[in-house]
């Protein structure tokens, strides 16, 4: 029998009189590893931000067997890792870069509690597979966009997660950092018996072992299968309502403007 991580059923979210999310049916395996991507304004964020447990929705949510409403348990939150869109930090934000990582640890040792020393070394050893540990002593609105992604995911694995969700982690970085935030989440997704959901719109920036697509557009379910079918000239085009093209290089597929 198949073991779901998470299943939606008929979620919607509406604001305002308008729907940011309709009628949202979906289910993901455990350690699937699953892009949704669309446009700006699909719903990605939104949809992260449900199943988090960040917004209120209508509708059906099981996470790990166990159904959901918005307002989580300890256990549900610390099953689910999450790592935000990059944001301006003021520089003089009092934490340092290797603090920050450890704050991951701290739903499972609670709030007033040290970390121990097998936190502290699973952080150091997070941060070395990042390629951040040189860092950790740096004040962490100091460093680069790049580097605060990496930093943010080793706090993200830190908590021990069985779901990570990434809302746009290679937004706004340069295209040699995107590629290495790349790496390691497939490094990530090689090494750790996760179930993984990453947002993007960027389609010629995709996770090497991503192999299911679900688009999203206008709030609805586009299209839900495998991401070599979803990224076609034809799909893309009418999700994006722009002429697009598809080829290959290198055994990599990328999309250009028709």
């Amino acid at each position: 029998m198949t073991e779901h991580a998470l299943i939606l059923e008929d979620v919607s979210v509406r604001k305002s009189g308008n729907f940011l999310l309709s009628g949202i049916n979906l289910r993901i395996e455990k350690n699937e590893f699953v892009g949704v991507i669309g446009p700006n304004g699909a719903g990605k964020t939104t949809l992260l931000n449900v199943i988090a447990g960040f917004e209120k929705f209508s509708g059906g949510l099981r996470l790990f067997g166990k159904g959901q409403t918005w307002r989580r348990s300890r256990a549900a939150r610390l099953s689910i890792g999450y790592v935000p869109q990059l944001a301006q930090i003021d520089p003089g934000f009092p934490i340092l870069a290797g603090q920050a990582v450890m704050t991951g640890s701290v739903g499972r040792t609670g709030l007033f509690n040290k970390p121990g020393k097998h936190e502290q070394m699973e952080a150091l050893r997070l941060m070395e597979m990042m390629r951040v540990a040189h860092l950790a002593g740096r004040p962490f609105g100091h460093l680069s966009g790049g580097e605060r992604q990496k930093v943010l995911l080793a706090r993200a694995i830190v908590q021990q997660p069985d779901l990570l969700l990434l809302d746009e982690p290679t937004a706004n970085l340069d295209i040699a950092v995107q590629k290495e935030v790349l790496n390691l989440i497939d490094e990530i997704s090689e090494s750790r018996a996760l179930t993984i959901l990453f947002v993007t719109h960027d389609f010629n920036m995709l996770p090497a072992r991503l192999r299911r697509a679900v688009l999203l557009k206008d709030g609805r379910k586009f299209f839900d299968g495998e991401a070599a079918l979803a990224l076609t000239g034809d799909v893309l085009s009418r999700l994006f309502e722009y002429r697009l093209e598809t080829f290959e290089r290198n055994g990599r597929r990328f999309v250009s403007y028709g």
